[in-house]
C-alpha cells in the first residue's frame, strides 16, 4: 500500500524518530465520557467502524514502524475543541483527550526540543501555499480509483499547531513497505517550476548546498536521516504541469550532510508510464527488488557530483544529456 504520512520528526538529541497522523472522524463522542475524559474501551474496533479501508490500512502501516518509532495518532471532529491522541511508545499505546490549547503547546514543546543543535528550517507551508499537493492526491486518487479521495495530510492543523514556529518536522510525500521484499520506500516529489531547464536536467543541487540563506539542504538532509533509520530506498520525482513533459526518477544511494548527493541512480519515463509503474508498485508481489530493472538508468557517483560542484555550470549541462540522446 502506497500512501502519504503527514508529518515526521527526528529529535536529534534524543536519536529518535517521531510521525503523526492527524485524521478528521464523524463522531468522536464515542471515544468521551461525560466529564470529557478519554473512554479506551473498544477503542480501535470502533474507530475503524467509522473510518474507510484505507485509513484503516494506513493506521496499520504505521504500527509496522520498527518499535522505537513513537507514533502519534491524533483523532478530530471539527467544530469540536476536543483532540484524542493515541501515542505508542515501544509497541505500549495510551490515550488522552486534550483541547487546542492543550494539544498545541505538547506540539510545539516536541518541534522545539532540538532549538539548541537543531539546524534551522523554514516555515510550513513556505513552498506550498496551499494545503494539498494536488500532484500526488490525483495520485492516490488514480491508485485507488476514488476521485473523491483526499489527504490534505494535516497540513492545516500542523501549521495553526505550530502558531508561527519554523517547523522541525517534514513530511513523506508518499511512504510504502513491500512485504515480498521486506523494503521501505520513501518517495519525495519536486515540482519543477523553473522554466529554463526540463525535468531531466533538474536536480537538488541547484539550489542546495549552496551556502546561501535561502539554502534547502535540510529538506533532503532530514529525509535521507529517515532513511538511513528506516533501511528505506529513497526516491526523488521530478515532475512539471506539462502532462507531456518526462519524469526523471533519482534513487539516492549516498549523501553527505555538508558537501551532499554523492551517488544516485536516475531514470526517465513518461508520465502515463510513470503512473503505469507506480499502480504496479502499489501492489508489488515479486521477490527481486530491482524496481525499475525495465527502465534504461544512468549511475551519478562521487566523482561526478565532485565535478558538479567545482564546475558547476559545465557539469549542470551534462546531468542527464544520456537520456536525451
Amino acid at each position: 500500500m502506497i500512501f502519504g504520512i503527514d508529518r515526521v520528526q527526528y529529535s536529534k538529541s534524543e536519536d529518535k524518530f517521531y510521525v503523526y497522523e492527524f485524521m478528521e472522524i464523524p463522531n468522536l463522542g464515542v471515544f468521551l465520557s461525560p466529564a470529557g475524559t478519554f473512554i479506551s474501551d473498544k477503542f480501535w474496533e470502533k474507530l475503524y467502524e467509522m473510518i474507510t479501508e484505507l485509513e484503516i490500512n494506513k493506521i496499520i502501516q504505521l504500527f509496522r514502524l520498527k518499535k522505537e518509532v513513537v507514533k502519534n495518532y491524533i483523532f478530530y471532529q471539527q467544530g469540536i475543541d476536543k483532540y484524542v491522541r493515541i501515542q505508542v511508545v515501544l509497541e505500549n499505546a495510551t490515550g488522552v483527550v486534550m483541547s487546542f490549547n492543550d494539544l498545541q503547546q505538547w506540539f510545539r514543546d516536541l518541534n522545539n526540543t532540538d532549538d539548541e543543535v537543531q539546524t534551522s528550517s523554514k516555515g510550513l507551508g513556505t513552498v506550498r501555499a496551499s494545503n494539498e499537493d494536488n500532484y500526488v492526491n490525483g495520485l492516490l486518487q488514480s491508485l485507488y480509483s476514488n476521485n473523491s479521495f483526499k489527504d490534505d495530510n494535516g497540513l492545516e492543523l500542523t501549521k495553526r499547531l505550530l502558531n508561527g514556529d519554523t517547523t522541525k518536522g517534514f513530511d513523506f510525500d508518499l511512504f510504502q513497505y513491500i512485504p515480498s521484499t521486506n523494503e521501505y520506500i520513501i518517495y519525495e516529489f519536486l515540482k519543477r517550476d523553473f522554466p529554463y531547464i526540463d525535468n531531466i536536467q533538474a536536480h537538488p543541487m541547484r539550489y542546495s548546498w549552496t551556502g546561501k540563506t535561502n539554502d534547502n539542504k535540510q529538506k533532503y538532509i532530514s529525509l535521507w536521516k529517515a532513511k538511513e533509520y528506516l533501511n528505506a530506498r529513497f526516491f526523488l520525482v521530478s515532475y512539471s504541469d506539462n502532462i507531456n513533459e518526462k519524469v526523471s526518477i533519482i534513487e539516492v544511494l549516498a549523501l553527505d550532510e555538508d558537501t551532499g548527493f554523492v551517488e544516485e541512480n536516475k531514470y526517465v519515463m513518461s508520465q502515463n508510464v510513470f503512473h503505469g509503474w507506480l499502480k504496479d508498485m502499489n501492489t508489488y508481489q515479486k521477490d527481486h527488488n530491482d524496481y525499475l530493472s525495465d527502465f534504461k538508468s544512468e549511475n551519478y557517483n562521487q566523482e561526478f557530483f565532485e565535478k558538479y560542484q567545482k564546475l558547476k555550470f559545465d557539469n549542470d549541462k551534462k546531468y542527464g544529456e544520456v537520456f536525451k540522446r
